[in-house]
């Protein structure tokens, strides 16, 4: 077995001490706040509260959030269309729990298809997050399932879950939300049960001002 060097170890311990203290010092000033999801807007990128569930036909394992789920035992399977499933226990797993950066739009404005936390604009004292598809200025429509920006289709990046599933209420707008300066529009990646910038009383645009952070590893 090879061994660390001395000189190495001491480094690689340094670091380490390091690393916690600037973690602790970012959670005392709140440049970093740990958090839970508690919904399932935004999966299967982001899971709140689940359970795992079997289908008895086709055999496919999935899991099901909580706020979608009719019965507790029983649901509908995703893959043959069946209500067939059955779940695996009665265990309830816990929501993804979350870093987020306060600090990542100090120096820059959020890009579109990035994940942002932000307060929500019927309530302040809420934390949601969603998935940025339109920008200040912009008009945004959906069209056959595509984001259109100004007329003109964008694409997304192959590592985004975000679609838009046929049947979803965003279609209904098809001549397109227009953008304020400083507003963004904001779309949950489980588009058939998100409550986001398509449906908001508040308005459509999200103001800058609301705007918390960016999750620590999320894409």
């Amino acid at each position: 077995m090879s061994k660390l060097p001395l000189r190495n170890a001491f480094q690689f311990g340094v670091g380490l001490f390091v690393a916690g203290l600037v973690m602790h010092t970012w959670l005392a000033m709140g440049l970093i706040v740990p958090v839970a999801v508690s919904g399932s807007s935004m999966a299967p990128t982001l899971r709140g509260p689940h359970q795992e569930f079997h289908c008895n036909d086709c055999g496919k394992e999935f899991v099901v959030g909580l706020d979608e789920l009719i019965y507790d035992t029983v649901t509908v399977c995703p893959g043959c269309g069946r209500r067939s499933a059955t779940s695996v226990d009665r265990a309830i797993r816990p929501g993804d729990r979350l870093i987020v950066d306060r600090t990542a739009f100090t120096f820059r404005p959020p890009r579109r298809w990035e994940v942002v936390v932000f307060r929500a604009p019927e309530d302040a004292s809420e934390l949601c997050v969603k998935r940025i598809v339109g920008l200040p200025g912009e008009s945004v429509s959906f069209v056959d399932g595509d984001v259109w920006i100004d007329g003109r289709a964008v694409k997304k990046p192959r590592d985004t879950t975000f679609e838009i599933r046929p049947g979803d209420h965003s279609e209904l707008a098809a001549d397109g939300w227009r953008l304020g300066p400083g507003e963004y529009f904001v779309v949950g990646d489980n588009t058939s049960i998100s409550d986001d910038s398509r449906n908001w009383l508040a308005g459509v645009g999200l103001d800058a001002k609301l705007l918390v952070g960016k999750p620590l590893g999320v894409h």
